[in-house]
This record gives C-alpha cells, structure tokens and sequence, in this order.
C-alpha cells in the first residue's frame, strides 16, 4: 500500500471513530429508574406510544416545542407531586433520583439539532 492510502484509510478510520461515538452519545439508554417508573407510560423511546400512555395520554417526551416551553424546575415539580393524570413520585424517589430523570433522561428524549 501506498502512503497516501494507508494515511486516506486511518483518517476514514478516524472519522467513522467519532461518528460512531457522537451516535452512540445521542442515543443514550434511559436510566434503570426511568424503565420502572417512567417507561410503562412514556415508552422505552419517551414517545408515549405504549397501551398505558395512550390511555392516560401521557406527554411525548421526543416533542420539541413541549421541551422548549418545559423548565427543569416545572418537570421536576411534576414528577415530585404529580401532575394531571401521572401519579407523584416524591414519596418513591429521591430528590436527587427525580432531577437525574428530568436532566438524564426526559431531556435526553429532545431532538437533536441537525445544524
């Protein structure tokens, strides 16, 4: 093999590298907590798609104008002492259970900019 192309491959090597990293970074799986609290209503993929979420019409964590207008203290009140249909979770999680969900987990749902 030539220089040019053993230096050509390891860049491409490089490249896939960090893209395959960036990817696997942006599709982080939800925590153990957000699968036996959340998942049942919100969906393992934050859509609200399961027959429980449905019912209740749970929130689709994957909507951007939702996780736009949402604070982190406004969804950590939420998960703390309920909301509308979703039971409160103060009682069954700590503090600092709840603002990993919200941070980790529900903000993780965001689309990502394409730009």
């Amino acid at each position: 093999m030539t220089r040019t192309r053993v230096l050509g491959a390891l860049v491409f090597g490089s490249i896939l590298g960090v893209a395959v990293a960036v990817y696997a970074a942006e599709t982080q799986a939800p925590s153990e907590t957000y699968d036996q609290y959340c998942a049942k209503c919100h969906g393992p993929d934050g859509k609200a798609q399961t027959n429980k979420g449905k019912m209740l019409k749970a929130r689709n964590f994957t909507d951007a104008e939702w996780q736009a207008d949402e604070t982190d203290g406004e969804l950590i009140k939420s998960v703390t002492e309920g909301k509308d249909d979703m039971p409160a979770f103060g009682k069954k999680l700590t503090p600092e259970q709840i603002e990993s969900l919200v941070k980790n987990d529900v903000r993780s749902f965001a689309p990502k900019n394409k730009g």
